[in-house]
Formats: C-alpha cells, sequence, structure tokens
C-alpha cells in the first residue's frame, strides 16, 4: 500500500466514523451561533470546520500542521466556502490570529485521549484565541484504566520477536514493541479488576498541560496480567458524549492496549499500583506498575519507535 493510500484512508476511516463524526456534527450545532467566528485546531481534511460553517459560523480559522490541509483547501473551493474559511499550515502555538474567537473546536483525541496533544494544544488555544466565556469542544474528557490479560496477542505480536525469523535474531523489537501502545478492540472478558477512573480535565479551567497521577486495582480473578488497557469519554456538549471505551458503539479509535515487559500472575484480590505521568504535551507516557513485589517502570511513545 502507498504512502498516499495509507494516508488517505485514514481520514476515511475518521470521516466514516458516525460515532466521531455524527456526534462532533451534533455538538456544533448546539454550540455554535449564527456570526460566531471559530478556530478549529488539527483541522486535518476540514470537515469540523465545513460544519461549523453550516452551523452558521461567521468565519473559520481551521489550524493543520499536515499536509492534509491541502485537501481541506480543495474541498472548501468545491462547495463556496473559501471565503468563510482561512487555512493555516502550522502547529497551533505557532499561530496568530486576527480576532478573537467564539468557539474553539477540536478533534485531536487519541486512543487514550491525550496522546495527540490535546490537552497543551487545547489550553493554549483557550489562553490566546478564545473571548472571555467563548466555548469549547469537548467540554472535558475522561480517562480509564483496566488492567488485562491479552495471552495471544503478546505471544503473536510482543513476544513474536523473540523466536526468530528466518534464522536471523530479531530480539531487539520486542523492546520496542512492549514500549509502544496498541490500538485494539477488547471485550470485559479479558478484565482482570473493574475498570477504574484515572483523571477527568475540564478544558475551560485547567492550567495543566500534562498527566501526573496514581491509581489502584484489585483483581476480581485469577489471570496472568499483561498489560494496562485504556480509553476516554469526552463530553462534547452539555448531554452529547462521545467515547471508546468497551460496550460503546463502535468507533475507529478502539481501545489502548499498554503491555507491560514481562507478565505477572495475579490471584483475587491483589493490588495492582499504577503511577502514569505524561510528557511532551501526550505524546510519552511513563509507567511504574507494582503487583507481587513485581515492579516494572517503563515508557511509552504514541505510533513511532
Amino acid at each position: 500500500m502507498t504512502k498516499y493510500t495509507d494516508f488517505i484512508n485514514y481520514h476515511l476511516s475518521m470521516m466514516v466514523d458516525d460515532v466521531r463524526t455524527g456526534s462532533y456534527r451534533q455538538a456544533i450545532s448546539q454550540v455554535i451561533r449564527k456570526g460566531d467566528v471559530v478556530v478549529d485546531v488539527g483541522c486535518g481534511s476540514g470537515i469540523l470546520s465545513f460544519l461549523a460553517c453550516r452551523a452558521g459560523a461567521r468565519h473559520v480559522y481551521a489550524i493543520e500542521r499536515e499536509a492534509v490541509i491541502e485537501v481541506a483547501k480543495l474541498v472548501a473551493a468545491k462547495n463556496g466556502l473559501q471565503d468563510r474559511v482561512t487555512f493555516f499550515n502550522d502547529v497551533s502555538f505557532s499561530v496568530e490570529l486576527p480576532e478573537r474567537a467564539d468557539v474553539i473546536l477540536t478533534e485531536t483525541m487519541g486512543t487514550f485521549g491525550f496522546e495527540e496533544g490535546i490537552l497543551g494544544s487545547l489550553t493554549d488555544a483557550r489562553d490566546r484565541f478564545l473571548k472571555e466565556g467563548g466555548r469549547l469542544i469537548p467540554h472535558s474528557v475522561e480517562l480509564f484504566l483496566v488492567p488485562v490479560e491479552l495471552p495471544k496477542f503478546y505471544e503473536h505480536v510482543i513476544d513474536f520477536w523473540v523466536t526468530g525469523c528466518q534464522g536471523l535474531d530479531y530480539s531487539p523489537v520486542r523492546e520496542l514493541t512492549v514500549n509502544n501502545f496498541h490500538p485494539l478492540k477488547l471485550h470485559e472478558g479479558t478484565f482482570l479488576s473493574e475498570p477504574t477512573h484515572v483523571e477527568r480535565i475540564v478544558f475551560a479551567e485547567t492550567k495543566r498541560a500534562e498527566v501526573d497521577t496514581n491509581v489502584s486495582f484489585y483483581a476480581t480473578r485469577r489471570g496472568r496480567l499483561h498489560g494496562l488497557a485504556g480509553w476516554f469519554n469526552a463530553e462534547l456538549a452539555p448531554g452529547l458524549q462521545v467515547s471508546n471505551g468497551p460496550g460503546d458503539r463502535a468507533s475507529h479509535w478502539g481501545l489502548a492496549f499498554f503491555p507491560i515487559d514481562r507478565p505477572v500472575p495475579v490471584e483475587r484480590g491483589n493490588r495492582i499500583l499504577t503511577e502514569i505521568s505524561s510528557t511532551d504535551n501526550g505524546e510519552y507516557w511513563h509507567w511504574r506498575i507494582d503487583v507481587n513485589g513485581h515492579r516494572f517502570e517503563q515508557s511509552t511513545r504514541r505510533g513511532s519507535f
């Protein structure tokens, strides 16, 4: 598959995801008023910017650092919106706008909520772009974690690299794989405890750019701990939420699986203590996990080695 096809299919997966796009369409219709000035942080193919125009926005400032902004410009022209949308091919931290906005919207939520940088970028945009009393989409994001047992995935994706291939030693790749997170579709039968609420960030109020917290789990059954699974619940507007958690309608996000370096047996009632912190605007996550005297300390990075 070519890089171009990968690029188009990635954005297609988001466009056709009605959990994502449909929920944002409802939030935009609810929050944006006729004559509003709107900022779209990380506009991608421009769909949210164009929906904001449809909802009555006077003007939209659409910010996107990747080449997909050229697609958004073509679509804006094709739909007669080129005079109502101003595009910035840059990171939002470097953009200066000619006026303040009534609404800032973004869909830069990753599989574990913050790893695409929404916490830092939306806080910065709020402070520099938003009028007093302005509105934000999403309003808040919550994070959840649960310890999981995934023997087949661990064997085929993590430990595969220590078995060798065609007589060659690929074991260095295991360390790279175990220190990344993996988007997966998981069911509750993989859970070793009840899910735990990790964090809730209200974007209109927060001064934080990173996550730093502790959570504890108590195993509800015997099993083998292979890592932690995480997801988010975002309140886009009052009464309107979108989530990639288990049991929610399917979306392109899936859940985030964070493997640990060595699986650990657990018994019912065992405590699993986890310390979590993020750095570099959510791109890196640092984990300390303590269970049955086994202590792991490792870092994960979003989508790259």
